[in-house]
C-alpha cells in the first residue's frame, strides 16, 4: 500500500504498486491521508459498481466487458439517451464513466446543475469523465461539478482501469492529455475572493482539525461534496500540504 501525505503532481512513467509495470499518465491524489490500492489488494475487497455511460453501444458494451473480466469491477452499460439521473439514482454504482462532452445540458441548466443532480441521486457515486474532447474549459467545469477525473478515449483498459482504481479509493485522477491542462491551473495565482464561502469553511474545518465526515455532519453536504470543495480550493490556491493549508488560513484571519 502506498499512502500520499501530500498533493503530488507526478508525470512521466509512473510506478504502479503490486504490478511491477510502469503505467504512463498523470495522478492528482488527496493529500489528507488518501491511498492507492493496488491490483492485488483491491482484489480482496468486493466488487464495485461501475455504470458505463456512452452514445457508442459497441464501445460500451466492450468496456463493461473487459473491465467485468479483472473480477474487481461490476460493470453495466447503459446508453447515452434519456436523463442519467435517473439511473444513477436507480443503480447507485460506486463510480461512473461519462463523456462530457455528450451532456445535454440544455437539462440540467449547465454542468454545474448536472452535478448536484448526481450527488442528490446517490451522494457516494463518484464521476470519471471519459472523452476525445480535451480542454482547459472542460477540465475546470467537471472539477467544478464534482468529477473525481477525465481519462481520454485514447487511453488503453489498463489505464481506464487504474483511472477508476483511483477514484474509488477516494483520489482524483487525470491522465497525460487532460492533466497537460490542470497544470497551469496549479501555477496559477488566484485571489481568495476567487474561493467560494463553502469553500472556504471547508478549509477552515481542516484546519481546525475536523475530519471530512465531521465537516460534512456541520455544514449538511456529503463526504463527496467535502472533497471535491477541498481538492479544488487546493487547486486555486496551490496549497501542497497541510502545514501550508493551516498557514494559509491562519494569515487571512478566518480562525478568529
Amino acid at each position: 500500500m502506498v499512502v500520499i501525505n501530500e498533493l503530488r503532481l507526478r508525470t512521466g512513467h509512473q510506478f504502479w504498486p503490486d504490478s511491477l509495470e510502469f503505467i504512463r499518465g498523470i495522478f492528482l491524489v488527496d493529500y489528507f491521508g488518501d491511498t492507492v490500492r493496488g491490483a492485488q489488494e483491491a482484489a480482496e475487497h468486493s466488487k464495485r459498481r461501475v455504470l458505463i455511460v456512452d452514445r457508442n453501444p459497441v464501445l460500451g458494451e466492450v468496456l463493461a466487458n473487459e473491465l467485468n473480466s479483472t473480477h474487481v469491477l461490476e460493470c453495466s452499460f447503459v446508453l447515452h439517451r434519456g436523463d442519467i439521473i435517473d439511473e444513477v439514482a436507480t443503480r447507485k454504482p460506486d463510480a461512473m464513466i461519462l463523456d462530457p462532452a455528450d451532456l445535454d445540458l440544455s437539462k440540467y441548466n449547465d454542468i454545474l446543475g448536472f452535478g448536484r443532480g448526481i450527488r442528490k441521486a446517490n451522494p457516494t457515486t463518484r464521476v470519471l469523465g471519459y472523452s476525445f474532447k480535451s480542454t482547459n474549459a472542460m477540465v475546470r467545469a467537471t472539477l467544478e461539478a464534482g468529477f473525481c477525473g477525465c481519462i481520454s478515449k485514447d487511453a488503453n483498459l489498463r489505464q481506464l482501469a487504474i483511472a477508476l482504481a483511483v477514484i474509488l479509493d477516494g483520489g482524483l485522477y487525470f491522465d497525460k492529455v487532460f492533466g497537460a491542462h490542470l497544470v497551469p491551473m496549479l501555477n496559477e495565482t488566484v485571489e481568495t475572493d476567487a474561493l467560494s464561502e463553502r469553500e472556504k469553511e471547508v478549509l477552515v474545518g481542516f484546519a481546525r482539525g475536523l475530519s471530512a465526515k465531521q465537516i460534512a455532519h456541520n455544514l449538511k453536504i456529503s463526504n463527496k461534496t467535502v472533497d471535491t470543495y477541498k481538492a479544488r480550493a487546493s487547486l486555486k490556491l496551490d496549497l501542497n500540504d497541510r502545514a501550508q493549508l493551516v498557514g494559509y488560513v491562519l494569515e487571512q484571519g478566518w480562525m478568529n
